[in-house]
């Protein structure tokens, strides 16, 4: 308890005040986070007029995503709790400007920017706020905010929780700080056993941990379902049964793969691939376009897909379909296995596709697993690649087995929503008791 106080204290007099002007300065010159900064300005003005809406006996409960990635995860909960918790007022929190502006709607009544972490910021916001609940997603765990927010009742969860083998709060001094913060959040929800037993050098014995999973994966499900893929591709497109869907990709990941699917060509006549890049920029676009034409491989852009000429490559140049448009594909390559390290493969899993992705892959615990279920598949080069190819267009048996496997591994990791939610309502069942 002594060592939780003091390490407040050194946050608040030391910390707290050169981030806050560390941030002050990058504003200067950073858009991003000037617009952050701004946006905060009469925070609390406007968060009083939203809640006018809404009766003040009307208990609430804040939900904390620091991003549009833990926006996404947070998704499948906050749907849940809208119909698990229909008298209570959702308010949404999020930390990034670009989360904020670009969230027009959400399935939340209230959207708003979380002040800075400052005491009296933090304590004008909840005495506005009121939560029942806070929950927090994946790791961003305001110390002053979840500190405060406990000591006025709110039962604190986070979710979606994980620590990384090359975590810096596993570094001594970071940890001892991190125990202090867990210390005021009443339950914990690791994404796996593993998680769990890698947290256990933030937690105590009052803690209630319950595994319940990765909500990213109900998500992804839903978002597959979401949107009609008739409504994304051309029609000769989708008429094409020997799609190839390659996603997030980046320069490092066209020079294995494009000549690999070039060579496919020579066997495959009718083999498209759906080329989607990381960045769909003007750069990049006719770079690719480029590299395409080396190869004497036909290409176009979806936006100028001229239905009556068909096109060996068809460069996705539109954002925000690739997690349904995944759907329309036999298989799928998951980019930046070549380059920053793989992008998220659970989208190309959901649509039970067999996925290849390049060798850095260990940033990313779901590659691994299905690596290891055998519906992943990681390419080294691009004789690798030609030979995945070969067998997910060529090889029904290969295809239906890694198919079935990805349908699988998806289906095991589901349902994390329904677990973190359970979390909450049986607190509430407990509050009412006493």
């Amino acid at each position: 308890m002594q060592s939780g106080r003091v390490a407040y204290f050194f946050y608040n007099l030391i910390i707290l005040p050169l981030l806050t002007l560390a941030l002050r300065c990058a504003g200067l010159f950073h858009n991003k986070i000037r617009s952050g900064i701004q946006g905060r300005r009469e925070l609390n003005e406007r968060l009083t007029r939203k809640l006018a809406a809404f009766p003040k006996t009307k208990p609430r409960i804040l939900i904390h995503a620091a991003s549009m990635g833990e926006y996404e995860q947070a998704r499948p909960v906050i749907r849940l709790l809208r119909e698990k918790f229909p008298d209570h007022v959702l308010i949404l929190s999020v930390f990034s400007p670009s989360a904020y502006e670009n969230l027009n709607t959400t399935e939340a009544d209230i959207l708003t920017y979380l002040p800075f972490d400052r005491i009296r910021e933090v304590r004008s916001f909840l005495d506005l706020v009121r939560p029942q609940f806070l929950l927090f997603t994946r790791y961003d765990v305001w110390p002053n905010l979840v500190r405060e927010a406990s000591r006025r009742g709110a039962y604190c969860v986070l979710f979606a929780a994980s620590l990384h083998e090359k975590s810096a709060r596993r570094k001594w001094l970071i940890r001892q700080f991190s125990r202090a913060v867990h210390a005021h959040l009443d339950a914990i929800c690791p994404i796996s056993e593993q998680a769990k037993n890698a947290m256990q050098i933030f937690l105590s014995p009052q803690h209630k941990v319950v595994v319940c999973g990765d909500p990213r994966f109900d998500q992804v499900v839903y978002r597959a379902r979401e949107r009609d893929i008739a409504e994304l591709l051309p029609r000769s497109l989708l008429k094409n049964q020997q799609l190839f869907v390659a996603g997030s990709c980046w320069p490092e990941d066209e020079v294995v793969l494009l000549p690999a699917f070039c060579e496919l060509k020579r066997g495959t006549a009718d083999a498209v691939l759906l080329l989607v890049p990381h960045e769909p920029t003007e750069a990049y676009i006719s770079s690719a376009v480029r590299s395409c034409c080396n190869l004497n491989l036909s290409v176009s852009t979806l936006s100028q897909y001229d239905e009556k000429e068909r096109s060996d490559v068809v460069i996705v140049d539109k954002v925000g379909i690739l997690a349904n448009i995944y759907g329309a594909g036999i298989g799928a390559f998951v980019g930046g296995g070549f380059g920053p390290g793989v992008h998220s493969v659970i989208e190309a899993a959901a649509h039970s596709l067999p996925v290849l992705f390049g060798p850095r892959m260990r940033n990313s615990a779901e590659a691994i697993g299905m690596v290891e279920e055998g519906c992943g598949f990681i390419v080294e080069d691009e004789a690798m690649c030609r030979r995945y190819l070969v067998d997910i267009f060529h090889n029904a048996e290969f295809r239906q087995k890694a198919a079935e496997q990805s349908r699988a591994f998806v289906a095991a990791r589901t349902g994390a929503a329904e677990k973190i939610v359970a979390v909450l309502s049986s607190a509430r069942e407990k509050s009412d008791r006493a």
